[in-house]
């Protein structure tokens, strides 16, 4: 691959735009952006390969792509990575669905089937057909020659003022103006040290953050073909007794070929103490599942709580049900604006999927180029992250915005419904209304962010003085969300009150008046911190003379 070189050679006196390290989703999407603005750049990468936690093997006797990391996006909510797939032309294959599911919670008898309405388990799940390695290599294939290395960990930044430099142990010091550190809180707070160090918070923010799914393994079993379809099985399957090797079981498939793929329900340290005898234990027990053909398969196994670049001491020791939401500090650049920080883990929509690393791909690039502005400020106003053309002036720009918005209001009870059937679906029982309306609002506001860039350019045509850090388009654009909290808050206690699926769960089908302030409390939470962006994002479009910094203070 063109993109990728290594070891540094580079000459220490150089000073790039930017460095980022970390090759994952994150850090290639982000270079992509910068890239294509003309920004110098350098990716650094520990690993010997590129794709972070998106990691595909192939099978050499079917010929299937096998993920044995992130596989699902979910189109109808996670709008960034459907259109990068999109503009990349990387077609989707819808998760397969049809067909029993099957209960086991005693290892002595045999599997309970339970019928279900296609694709209730995981509704609406695509997988990218060839694996997620497509969509690594559509990304790396679009750098520069020689902008990514390989096997190139970090250890050290320092900074010097006027740059910042990157040290690592083989090769010369690579300096920059700006440093990103796309890698997961405690990736960076385990590897790097810094001088000066970090402000208090941020680093205990770092230790505090899990890395999304870095103590799980992944065990995927392929076949010449799925024969379960035959049966009338979905390839769905929940395991729950003590004994458990699979905690869940999905269809892989790429047909004609079949392909089952689980995550383990031992912990790491129970993994290690059963090494050698895992893979004759998963096969006994799909064959338990979908008879003796399944001992008929060729096991793939990734055990994520072995990398050292994704799994942590304080990971390993922790059950994650749902990706944590970062402390928003970790969303600020810190030493002066010169370092930035970002992962999947650290996105406001997404967090722990592929969409949050695309969206934090997205801040990134804001910030970045924000910072940029004296040398790059044509490019930074046109910076949109969507396809979308941009507005031809002011009043159509402002139309087109506030249009969108209502098209979002309308569409926001739908996406409740979603999340809340998705977190039905794997079997989540605490705080259903609470995360379900969290991730309703999130992708509300990333879309209306998407929104916002495609306009910027006509809307800051027409830029009056700005005033205490606030852009004087700023509530004129957030009047479009006036009274939309209570409205989708409203609207979602409505739908639990009549929900079946909801009856066995009496705090959410009637929630209390403690339970609603705390809703309530964190949609307010989210609120400012898309105020915030939004007035952050304006101003930055404006011409470096005329931007001042933007406001501390919440938005209202």
């Amino acid at each position: 691959m063109s993109a990728v070189v290594t070891p540094i050679t580079a000459h220490p006196s150089r000073i790039l735009d930017v460095v980022i390290v970390g090759a994952g989703l994150c850090g290639l999407a982000l270079a992509r952006t910068l890239a294509a603005r003309g920004l110098s750049l350098q990716v650094l990468e520990a690993r010997e390969r590129l794709g972070g936690r998106a990691h595909t093997l192939t099978c050499p006797h079917t010929g299937q792509a096998v993920d044995m990391g992130p596989t699902w996006l979910w189109p109808d909510t996670e709008p960034r990575i459907a259109a990068l797939l999109h503009s990349l032309g990387l077609p989707t294959t819808a998760q397969h669905d049809p067909g029993d599911a099957l209960w086991l919670t005693d290892p002595s008898q045999a599997p309970e089937q339970r019928l279900g309405a296609a694709g209730s388990i995981h509704v609406g799940a695509q997988r990218i057909t060839g694996g997620v390695t497509q969509l690594v290599n559509a990304l790396a294939a679009s750098l520069p020659a020689g902008s990514v290395r390989l096997n190139t960990p970090v250890h050290t930044l320092r900074d010097f003022g006027s740059y910042l430099e990157v040290t690592t142990p083989t090769g010369l010091p690579v300096r920059a103006r700006q440093v990103v550190l796309a890698m997961p809180p405690r990736m960076i707070s385990t590897h790097l040290s810094f001088e000066p160090p970090l402000p208090a918070s941020v680093q205990a923010a770092l230790q505090a953050t899990p890395t999304w799914m870095a103590a799980q393994a992944k065990s995927v079993t392929t076949f010449a073909q799925p024969f379960w379809r035959a049966a009338g099985h979905s390839g769905n399957a929940l395991v729950r007794h003590p004994q458990a090797m699979l905690a869940e079981v999905f269809d892989l498939s790429t047909l004609p070929a079949g392909a089952l793929g689980g995550f383990v329900a031992l912990n790491a340290a129970q993994r290690d103490q059963f090494r050698r005898s895992l893979p004759l234990l998963i096969e006994s027990q799909l064959a338990q599942l979908y008879g003796i053909a399944a001992q008929s398969g060729h096991a793939y196994f990734m055990d994520w709580a072995e990398e050292p670049w994704t799994c942590s001491a304080a990971d390993r020791s922790e059950i994650q049900n749902q990706p944590a939401q970062a402390d928003p500090c970790l969303r600020r650049p810190v030493w002066a604006g010169r370092l930035h920080l970002g992962s999947s883990e650290t996105a406001a929509h997404g967090a722990g999927h592929m969409e949050g690393a695309l969206e934090t791909a997205d801040r990134l690039a804001h910030q970045l180029l924000a910072t940029a502005a004296q040398a790059h400020w044509a490019q930074s106003v046109a910076l949109a992250a969507n396809d979308a053309a941009s507005p031809a002036d002011h009043a159509s720009a402002l139309a087109a915005f506030h249009t969108r918005v209502q098209a979002l209001r309308a569409a926001a009870p739908e996406h409740y419904r979603q999340h809340l059937a998705r977190l039905l679906a794997a079997q989540h029982h605490e705080q259903l209304t609470q995360r379900a309306l969290l991730a309703a609002a999130d992708l509300t506001y990333s879309a209306a962010l998407l929104a916002l860039d495609a306009a910027l350019p006509a809307l800051n045509t027409a830029a009056s003085e700005t005033g205490a850090g606030r852009h004087p388009l700023t509530p004129t654009l957030l009047a479009a969300f006036s009274g939309w909290n209570q409205e989708l808050i409203d609207t979602a206690l409505a739908h639990n009150s009549s929900s079946c699926a909801l009856s066995n769960f009496p705090q959410e089908h009637q929630p209390d008046a403690e339970l609603r302030r705390a809703i309530s409390l964190d949609l307010a939470a989210a609120w400012r911190e898309f105020a915030l962006e939004l007035n952050t994002r304006l101003l930055q479009a404006l011409p470096p003379a005329a931007a001042p910094a933007p406001i501390p203070v919440p938005l209202r």
